[in-house]
């Protein structure tokens, strides 16, 4: 904006075009980044998902890499975190609270001074969300695409004017982000009271954002799924009734609350007793709620009840929807030769592509609409082990749906992580999906073990996709490795070979995939 010394001014436009908010910003740190190569900048929520594959490698650079951008040359004095360099005003979804909890306990558990530098800055962040993201003050969020690009048959970044976007997984997000804040704010008030008063605003947030979720009407009952909603000047609302793997985050934000943190809550007065009373006037209920996990009682604290959570993920676990040999799909295959079209919008159309987009939505460069990302697929099973630690053995799903094999969410979380991991394993003929159809790297021995990170990979066949040198968020398979979902389940056996069946019902069927 300033110019070179010397040289001649650059144009006045610079002073309102991209970045020039952010005059604060100096880049001069040690960053992860995507890679090296085809993406050389730092990316703020690639950046979270890095930091939990370094904790296992380094966990005081993990801890580094979560704090840089919450300093204030990096974080914008409004609390915004900036998205990419390219444009720092884009919306990341807040993975920052979720991954400093993860490389927290990674490292140990033992650092509060990191947890607490973090929940000082992310507050910050958080009202910011709060201010600028909710329009109408309804606990309602936008965020435009929100890091998965051009997954909805619509820019959601680039509106008509006068048209709002009420997002199902911008909204879950916050939900989510409240929820993780929370159980930093437990954690912390173990030692410090202080904090007794953040864990009642984020208790009383997360259910307030709940609460919203219900009274706009982004759940369908009928279709038990999530959707946007479309609201035009005029008012009138129309639901993007399109299936992708956005309707699956308001599933995510789910933890239990130990009964001594409840009792803690409890013992704040009339801040939980208004809490208790909003909560019964609005038509909550903790049926099914309250459990006995590991000897003490304890309370699921989620959007849906955990009933409605089984029901709404039929359709994942469903393989002619979601669920393919690696992975959750972002779009469900049901679109598949029957595309979406959103009336009254010219051109907002989706439809089912399992490998590189055809539209030119953000230059055509970006993927949603077919196939799988280790993102949201790892989450999901982070969150799916938070839900087998309060529901235990007893509580099974049909997965894959209609096959009518009953598995604990534990067993549920496994079977993905072992899903995802397939794609670089070889299978019984020694090819591994991740080369997909390449000659020379399936066979030749100086390419066939030396293993890529693709950005995203084929949504039927695992195939790498995408920039081929990223490890970048891809690094998440180290920790499903390291630290898989069977560990932390007494009744969620690992199959002894990642990749194959050891359900002898399943193993024709995996043979031939």
């Amino acid at each position: 904006m300033d110019g070179d010394p010397g040289q001649p001014a650059p144009p006045a436009s610079r002073r309102h075009g991209r970045n020039a908010q952010w005059r604060h910003l100096q880049a001069f740190d040690v960053l992860a980044m995507p890679d090296p190569w085809e993406y050389p900048w730092f990316a703020a929520w690639d950046l979270g998902f890095h930091a939990v594959a370094w904790a296992h490698l380094d966990p005081a650079f993990a801890k580094y890499q979560m704090l840089v951008l919450l300093r204030e040359w990096f974080q914008h004095p409004n609390g915004a975190l900036p998205a990419y360099e390219w444009n720092f005003d884009d919306i990341n979804p807040p993975v920052h609270v979720m991954a400093a909890l993860r490389v927290f306990r990674i490292d140990g558990g033992q650092d509060r001074e990191f947890l607490e530098r973090v929940f000082q800055k992310l507050l910050i962040n958080f009202t910011w969300w709060l201010n600028r993201q909710d329009a109408d003050g309804n606990n309602v969020f936008g965020g435009g695409f929100l890091g998965l690009d051009n997954i909805s048959p619509i820019d959601r970044s680039n509106l008509p004017d006068g048209v709002r976007l009420e997002q199902a997984d911008g909204t879950a997000w916050m939900a989510y982000y409240a929820l993780s804040m929370l159980l930093i704010a437990t954690e912390l008030a173990r030692e410090n009271d202080v904090y007794d008063d953040m864990t009642i605003k984020f208790l009383e947030q997360f259910l307030q954002i709940s609460r919203a979720l219900e009274r706009q009407g982004l759940y369908d009952e009928d279709d038990a799924f999530f959707y946007d909603r479309l609201v035009l000047p005029s008012g009138q609302a129309t639901a993007v009734r399109v299936r992708t793997i956005a309707g699956l985050i308001p599933l995510l934000p789910a933890s239990a609350l130990p009964r001594p943190t409840a009792e803690g809550i409890a013992r704040l007065g009339k801040g939980f007793a208004r809490l208790r009373e909003n909560w019964a006037r609005e038509g909550g209920t903790l049926d099914g709620r309250v459990r006995d996990v590991d000897g003490r009682e304890s309370i699921l604290v989620s959007v849906l009840h955990p009933d409605q959570i089984g029901l709404a993920l039929q359709e994942f676990f469903d393989e002619d929807a979601f669920l393919s040999p690696h992975g959750l799909r972002s779009l469900s295959k049901r679109h598949q030769g029957r595309p979406y079209e959103l009336d009254g919008v010219p051109g907002a159309s989706i439809d089912y592509q399992p490998a590189e987009s055809s539209t030119a939505m953000f230059g055509g460069n970006s993927n949603w609409r077919g196939p799988v990302w280790m993102p949201l697929n790892y989450l999901a099973i982070r969150q799916f082990v938070n839900l087998d630690r309060f529901l235990g053995e007893d509580f099974t799903l049909e997965y894959p749906s209609g096959s009518g094999r009953r598995l604990t969410f534990g067993q549920v979380a496994q079977d993905l992580a072992d899903r995802l991991l397939a794609i670089w394993l070889p299978d019984d003929n020694g090819r591994r999906p991740v080369f997909g159809g390449v000659t020379r790297l399936q066979e030749d021995p100086a390419w066939k073990d030396n293993l890529l990170f693709f950005e995203y990979f084929h949504g039927d066949d695992g195939a790498g996709l995408g920039a081929m040198h990223q490890s970048g968020w891809t690094a998440l398979v180290v920790d499903l490795i390291l630290d898989p979902p069977a560990a932390q389940s007494a009744h969620t056996p690992r199959r002894a070979n990642p990749g194959s069946s050891d359900y002898p019902e399943e193993k024709e069927k995996h043979h031939a995939r």
